[in-house]
């Protein structure tokens, strides 16, 4: 079976661009490091439980989804959730449950603490507004006593959806205008691309997570400069699931 776009048709890894290949190895060694960061900071995880929240239906390229086999080699139970249809992704992780589809902008379906860790890695800058980045990191909060998300670095030279350096770091509103002079309507809309800085991503967490968690933002570096923004938090009154 192959899945190549969202059931929107949408085509988030830009397939023809002649980059693609590249960025997907890039972005595989890229998620082994801060797979290797989560590792380090949840401590004990056998037998623990995580939701991976936004798993992509793709199955084609390297960087899918390739976290949910780390985190069952180290004795988490795992679980997926996405909007979208993911059902297919039963065949391929067998050792893991999935969610009902909710649809695109609905609370995750599951009750509050129900999961020892909820993981998203790089869905964030895809969920909308950061009024609606927001609430998924609250509602990934809701149903979790640690988080694990990750996403994009807006200050990195280059911008990995589009594949154009520098230009995403002009003012929003123009470099929106910009990629839509250049035919990128689909990344010119706030709704299918909003990147975050670092002082973005800790302005969020803060409102989003109040004084329920301890956090911190983390980074990694990939091309000669911080690529990727990590976001960790511990319930400070864990609530262990089981």
């Amino acid at each position: 079976m192959q899945i190549s776009k969202s059931p929107l048709g949408i085509d988030y890894f830009g397939r023809g661009h002649w980059l693609t290949a590249i960025q997907a190895r890039v972005s595989f060694q890229a998620r082994k490091r801060m797979f290797v960061i989560f590792k380090n900071f949840a401590g004990l995880t056998d037998g623990r439980t995580l939701l991976d929240v936004g798993a992509t239906p793709d199955i084609e390229r390297l960087d899918s989804n390739c976290m949910i086999p780390w985190f069952s080699e180290i004795g988490l139970r795992v679980s997926l959730y996405s909007p979208e249809d993911i059902n297919h992704l039963k065949d391929v992780f067998k050792f893991a449950a999935i969610l009902p589809a909710s649809g695109f902008g609905n609370p995750i379906p599951a009750e509050a603490r129900s999961f020892d860790w909820v993981s998203s890695a790089a869905v964030l800058e895809h969920v909308g507004s950061r009024d609606k980045q927001r609430e998924f990191i609250r509602d990934s909060a809701r149903v979790g006593n640690g988080l694990f998300i990750t996403t994009p670095n807006r200050l990195h030279w280059l911008e990995f959806h589009t594949k154009l350096p520098l230009i995403h770091w002009l003012p929003s509103n123009l470099h929106r205008q910009l990629l839509g002079r250049l035919g990128l309507k689909l990344w010119a809309n706030e709704k299918h691309l909003n990147l975050l800085t670092r002082r973005d991503l800790k302005a969020l967490a803060t409102t989003a997570l109040g004084d329920e968690f301890e956090w911190h933002v983390r980074t990694i570096w990939t091309l000669g400069m911080p690529s990727n923004l990590i976001l960790l938090a511990r319930r400070k009154t864990q609530s262990i699931a089981r």
